[in-house]
């Protein structure tokens, strides 16, 4: 048990201070390339520490779905979105936006399942979008600045994504192991990564000035950030429950913001802090909500 809770205090402090580095290493590295980067790194992390605990082995047909949804939604749509946003936003304020997940799986398990939401998850996306409209409104950006607003959406739009895979994760009949399942998730992500690296940034390696800040930036987002936080993620939520680990990973955006002002000297106004305030709080009530049962319809 004290073994899980120092993983999630190392987790958390990963996943919180990687928006402060990827910010750093997009001054140099184009997007779809560093995302590609990451990908890749991390994948040959993952394959030399499960061949070496005997657990890289083909994927398992019955679970080809969700390695394909996953891949996709989860991993690659909200890596695009992290790094097309963040040389538009502040670290801080991005960390935020992008773990607004557990907002939106209330409504589209609405919608797929036809779950109905509980009172407190409705009170929990209330508080949650009043966060957000905290944290997005004109006082909080300056939403004539170049990709501010838009930077914004797309972080939205990534934590929306990830709801999305994470509902099929839930509703998905596993046939082998989510921890099996993930090198596979981030070699379909890869796919369309390293189309899109080539048609829009050309694919040119040799043109990136690789200083000290780049390359520590790619080992950081790679083997630490998405080899080491995968395998953490799933021995935290094995150990401690997805209850304790989910409201556990909100620390990952306080660090965030935490780094952001003490590295980058981003500056966080009192609305912001509000916007924080309140999006959290309704994170941690939906979470909460988790515990009781849920009434579906037609049940």
């Amino acid at each position: 048990m004290t073994r899980a809770w120092l993983l999630l205090v190392g987790l958390v402090v990963v996943w919180g201070s990687h928006w402060v580095v990827v910010k750093v290493g997009l001054e140099t590295i184009p997007a779809f390339t560093y995302g590609v980067l990451r990908l890749a790194s991390g994948i040959v992390t993952l394959a030399v520490l499960m061949a070496l605990s005997g657990r890289l082995r083909r994927p398992i047909p019955g679970d080809y779905p969700i390695i394909l949804s996953y891949g996709i939604l989860a991993v690659a749509v909200m890596i695009i979105t992290m790094n097309l946003a963040l040389p538009n936003i502040p670290a801080g304020r991005s960390s935020i936006l992008a773990y607004t997940t557990p907002l939106w799986i209330v409504p589209i398990m609405a919608v797929v399942a036809h779950v109905l939401p509980k009172r407190a998850e409705i009170i929990g996306l209330v508080l949650g979008m009043a966060g957000l409209v905290l944290l997005l409104n004109p006082a909080a950006i300056d939403w004539g600045a170049e990709g501010a607003l838009l930077g914004s959406l797309l972080l939205v739009l990534g934590a929306a994504s990830g709801a999305l895979a994470m509902i099929h994760v839930r509703l998905h009949k596993w046939v082998g192991t989510p921890f099996d399942a993930q090198i596979w998730q981030l070699l379909v992500a890869l796919l369309p990564m390293t189309l899109l690296m080539l048609l829009l940034e050309g694919g040119e390696l040799g043109a990136i000035s690789w200083d000290l800040a780049a390359l520590l930036a790619v080992l950081y987002s790679g083997p630490l950030a998405t080899a080491f936080a995968f395998w953490a993620s799933q021995m935290i939520v094995k150990a401690l429950g997805p209850l304790t680990a989910g409201i556990g990973y909100l620390g990952a955006p306080v660090i965030g913001v935490i780094a952001g002002i003490i590295v980058l000297g981003e500056i966080i106004t009192p609305i912001d802090i509000a916007g924080i305030a309140v999006t959290t709080s309704g994170i941690v009530v939906v979470l909460l909500a988790g515990r009781e049962p849920r009434k579906v319809e037609g049940a």
